[in-house]
């Protein structure tokens, strides 16, 4: 009965630090890079995702301001439950940057008991070809 009640514990555990929806090998690159650099945010690794952020990201704003605003907008938003990727888009412009090739998804987003929210990424290429976040946002 011990070892069961262990065993039950130890999953409860991993299942509530577990990402809520990791990259599947289905998902393309942009997706994989979405929520890859989402799962940073739901581990409360915000100086990493800022690191991780495209140039156009880290050049607007300071990291300490920008890890205390995501910090306060990821704390209203409590627990994912789940994602799914419900649009992308092509873009030659974004407001605040220069031309380039953007590509925005929508997530929705489940919480754990605060109903869904559509999280907004924004990626480019860098010069290296990965998919680096230029904007990140929250639709209630």
């Amino acid at each position: 009965m011990r070892v069961a009640r262990r065993v039950g514990i130890a999953i409860a555990l991993i299942a509530a630090i577990a990402p809520a929806r990791p990259a599947a090998a289905a998902d393309g690159p942009l997706e994989i890079a979405a929520l890859t650099w989402l799962g940073l945010l739901d581990e409360g690794r915000f100086e990493d995702a800022w690191r991780e952020g495209a140039p156009l990201l880290r050049d607007g704003v300071t990291q300490e301001r920008w890890v205390a605003a995501t910090r306060r907008l990821r704390d209203e938003l409590g627990r994912i439950a789940s994602r799914d990727v419900i649009d992308k888009a092509y873009h030659r412009q974004i407001e605040g940057g220069p031309d380039g090739t953007y590509f925005t998804l929508r997530i929705r987003t489940a919480l754990v008991g605060a109903g869904e929210r559509i999280e907004i990424v924004t990626l480019t290429a860098g010069a290296d070809g990965q998919y680096r976040t230029v904007a990140y946002g929250i639709k209630r």
